[in-house]
């Protein structure tokens, strides 16, 4: 499941996509500001760009990929937009950009979703990971990552992978993985450390994303579980350094093979 933002004035799209997008979490904003914010504050993973309503379409979207280079962004398009713009967007060089046209909504969305979110942190832990877990255990960290939105208890998480707390946490630690709940806490990081490598955000916005109670107990948490602060998280790659901090606390790289 992914946590979509939508910025649309068009209310036939915006039911649209709710009908189309059951299994995942959808923002909607009106207004650009309102999507900056929704990007910045809520834990985003893929943002959607209605490109009718939008002015000064290349200098909205540069801006944006400027504070956010990491975030899967979609651009929606209809067969009467203007082509130049278009094509002025081509030569812009906007880093990810993906083009979904809106007439084959219900056709091409699922695809372009999913190549919107491979560059994402779950798709990048998960590649990484993939050399060290057996499938059914890099399944639950995927999960893990997934929902971090749903701010998922221990015992709702196990249940939503069709087993008690207890068992999946014996599950884990078998193959060197934390229990749930340390699970949990470490795909919110994981998440975090991505988060930190980009421009437009901060320490505090990225604990409001995560729901911390404040920035300080955001940053306890990091501390504990990888001996940095947010500022420190961004000077030592961000993502690479909080996962590496991951694998070594498994001990994931010390010999475990994938059963």
């Amino acid at each position: 499941m992914s946590f979509l933002a939508l910025f649309s004035r068009d209310r036939k799209l915006n039911d649209g996509l709710g009908r189309s997008l059951p299994s995942h979490a959808l923002v909607r904003s009106p207004s650009w500001p309102g999507l900056l914010r929704v990007v910045r504050e809520r834990p985003v993973t893929v943002a959607l760009v209605d490109l009718a309503g939008l002015e000064r379409v290349e200098d909205r979207l540069v801006e944006f990929r400027t504070a956010f280079p990491y975030l899967g962004l979609v651009l929606m398009a209809r067969r009467h937009d203007d082509p130049v713009a278009l094509f002025r967007l081509g030569r812009a060089g906007i880093r990810n950009l993906l083009l979904l046209s809106v007439d084959h909504l219900d056709r091409d969305l699922p695809r372009t979703l999913a190549q919107a979110d491979e560059e994402g942190t779950t798709s990048l832990v998960a590649r990484r990971l993939s050399a060290y877990l057996p499938r059914r255990e890099l399944r639950a960290v995927r999960h893990a990552l997934d929902g971090i939105h749903e701010r998922l208890t221990a015992d709702d998480f196990a249940s939503q992978l069709g087993v008690s707390r207890p068992h999946l946490s014996v599950r884990m630690k078998r193959i060197g993985l934390p229990s749930t709940g340390h699970l949990l806490t470490w795909a919110r990081l994981l998440h975090a450390g991505r988060w930190l490598e980009e421009p437009g955000r901060t320490g505090e916005s990225v604990s409001r994303q995560l729901e911390y109670s404040s920035g300080a107990a955001f940053r306890r948490a990091l501390r504990e579980y990888t001996g940095a602060t947010p500022t420190q998280v961004s000077e030592r790659g961000g993502l690479d350094f909080v996962l590496s901090r991951f694998v070594e606390r498994c001990g994931l790289g010390s010999g475990r093979a994938v059963a």
